[in-house]
């Protein structure tokens, strides 16, 4: 049972209907960001973090099938309904090759779109952790800088690199790591020699760094 409301991303340039559609949903309890242009998609998506988008194919000058590309980098998993005025089958071909659950054709039904956002929304999960010049996937745990393979961290790594990227700029205690460990006792030699290995697959990228502050670990970047 979902006890937080469904996050909606909705972008269409015809600010009546996007208005609309606004009110709409959150009359039905859902939490809706709208806007009427493409621009900062991909910083959008991360920082709202959506369940579900819901795009216009012509937004402007920009053309939201194409756009989806920008979603993908942030998140394989963001499921996406397509909306437009275009009803030709090579559109809707193009929208479900680019991986789009949805066609729905304006006029829009504002009861069918909830049914298919709350059909199809789910928690949010992303795919791709920026840290700094570095990307980190989190479903191949393969970390990479600038397109080439760096490390697959292993599941310790992993574990220990997300966790201070969920608290960056701010001091994890040793603590918070031990958890990590799950049933085995954690040792302050073992956590140094994992913080090592993580320390050296980032160092290709100067900007970031891993600083113990005596009662944990920080990381900066």
């Amino acid at each position: 049972m979902r006890t937080r409301p469904i996050k909606v991303l909705l972008i269409d340039d015809d600010t009546l209907l996007g208005n609309i559609l606004t009110t709409a949903l959150t009359m039905e309890g859902m939490e809706v960001h709208y806007q009427s242009s493409l621009t900062g998609l991909k910083a959008i998506v991360n920082e709202f973090q959506p369940n579900i988008a819901v795009l216009d194919i012509e937004v402007g000058t920009g053309d939201g099938i194409t756009r989806m590309t920008d979603i993908r980098q942030v998140t394989d998993t963001l499921p996406v309904i397509i909306i437009s005025s275009h009803t030709e089958a090579d559109e809707v071909k193009r929208a479900l090759q680019q991986g789009a659950i949805v066609y729905l054709k304006k006029p829009i039904d504002v009861y069918e779109l909830k049914a298919y956002i709350e059909r199809y929304a789910h928690e949010w999960k992303q795919t791709i952790l920026h840290i700094g010049e570095m990307e980190l996937n989190t479903e191949t745990r393969i970390l990479s800088h600038q397109g080439e393979e760096v490390k697959r961290l292993t599941w310790m790594e992993y574990g220990i690199l997300t966790l201070l990227y969920e608290n960056k700029g701010k001091s994890v205690p040793y603590t918070d790591f031990s958890e990590l460990w799950e049933d085995t006792p954690m040792s302050e030699a073992s956590l140094q020699n994992f913080i090592s290995r993580v320390r050296k697959a980032l160092s290709i990228d100067p900007t970031v760094a891993i600083e113990s502050t005596g009662k944990g670990y920080i990381l900066n970047f």
